[in-house]
C-alpha cells in the first residue's frame, strides 16, 4: 500500500468511527459559529467559566425615576475608598472593587444614553455572593455588593477575574444569538439532549413540529432548529388563519454522538445555550 493510500484509509477510518468529540470533527467540519470557540480550553480543569447573563445583578428599584435613569446612565460617583480585597474567594481569583465599580459604571451606562444631572452615591461596598447565569445552568459565585443611593437592595457585580472565565472575542457576553432558545438538559445517559424553544403550538393550522440538529465539534456542539408547519399556509376550511405572535413553550430532542461533557452548547450564531442535568 502506497503512503497516499494509506493517508486516505486512515482518513476515511477517522471519519467513520464513531469514537469522541475528536474523531466527529472529521464527519462535521467547523462552522463559523464552532470555529470561534475552537480556542476553548475544554480540558482545563477547573473548566473555566462561560458566562452567558449579564456580570451585574440588582438592584431590585429605585425611590425615584430620576434616580432610575442615573443609574441606566452610569452617573455613578467613585468612592472615596475600597475595602482591601482578598487575592481569591471561593477558590476563584477576584478583581479589585474598583475594577468592579468601573464594570459596574460601564455595564449600567450601556443601557441608555440618556442624559442626566442626577448623580448617584455608593454608601458601601463589600465582598460577597450572587448568582450568575453561566452555560451551565445559575451558580453562586464570588461578588463585589454596591449599595447605592436611592436602590431598593445592593448591585451585585460578579468578582471573578477574566482569567478565569472564557468567551470568543468575537461574541458579546449577555448579548446577542438566538432569542427562541430556553435552555437545554442532558439525559443520565449523557447522550439525549432535550432543547426548550419558545415557538408556535403544536395543534392547529398554525402548528409547527420542531426538531434540533446538533453539529459536533471537539469544543463545542451547535444545534440548529428545524422547523416543520403543520400547513404550509394555514387555513380553517378554505380560510386563511392569522396565526398569533404569542410565544409557547416547546421541546426537541437529538442523541450525541459523543457526550456534551465540558464541551459548550451553543447555538448557529455560536452563542452559549444553557445546560442543565448531567452533561
Amino acid at each position: 500500500m502506497t503512503k497516499i493510500a494509506a493517508a486516505l484509509l486512515c482518513l476515511l477510518l477517522a471519519a467513520c468511527s464513531g469514537g469522541g468529540p475528536a474523531n466527529y470533527a472529521w464527519t462535521h467540519p467547523a462552522t463559523p459559529a464552532l470555529k470561534a470557540w475552537d480556542g476553548f480550553p475544554v480540558n482545563a480543569s477547573p473548566r473555566p467559566i462561560v458566562l452567558i447573563g449579564s456580570p451585574l445583578s440588582g438592584p431590585r428599584g429605585f425611590a425615584t425615576d430620576d434616580q432610575k435613569v442615573a443609574f441606566m446612565a452610569g452617573a455613578i460617583d467613585r468612592p472615596a475608598h475600597f475595602p482591601t480585597a482578598p487575592a481569591t474567594a471561593d477558590g476563584y481569583a477576584i478583581v479589585s472593587p474598583d475594577r468592579a465599580f468601573a464594570m459596574l459604571r460601564s455595564e449600567a451606562s450601556k443601557v441608555s444614553g440618556i442624559a442626566t444631572k442626577t448623580r448617584l452615591t455608593i454608601t458601601d461596598v463589600r465582598l460577597g455572593k450572587d448568582t450568575f447565569e453561566t452555560d451551565r445552568d445559575s451558580q453562586p459565585m464570588p461578588a463585589w455588593l454596591f449599595t447605592v443611593s436611592g436602590a431598593d437592595g445592593p448591585v451585585a457585580v460578579l468578582a471573578v477575574a477574566q482569567e478565569a472565565q472564557w468567551f470568543p472575542s468575537g461574541l458579546v457576553p449577555g448579548r446577542g444569538g438566538e432569542q427562541y432558545w430556553a435552555g437545554a438538559v442532558v439525559a443520565k445517559d449523557h447522550l439525549t439532549l432535550t432543547v426548550s424553544l419558545i415557538g408556535a403550538p403544536a395543534d392547529g393550522p398554525c402548528g409547527v413540529q420542531y426538531e434540533v440538529m446538533p453539529t459536533e465539534f471537539r469544543t463545542a456542539v451547535m444545534v440548529t432548529r428545524i422547523d416543520h408547519p403543520n400547513k404550509a399556509a394555514p387555513t380553517t376550511n378554505g380560510t386563511p388563519v392569522a396565526c398569533d405572535l404569542v410565544g409557547h413553550l416547546r421541546q426537541a430532542s437529538a442523541v450525541l454522538r459523543a457526550p456534551l461533557g465540558a464541551r459548550v452548547l451553543i447555538d448557529d450564531l455560536g452563542y452559549p445555550i444553557g445546560v442543565g442535568g448531567t452533561p
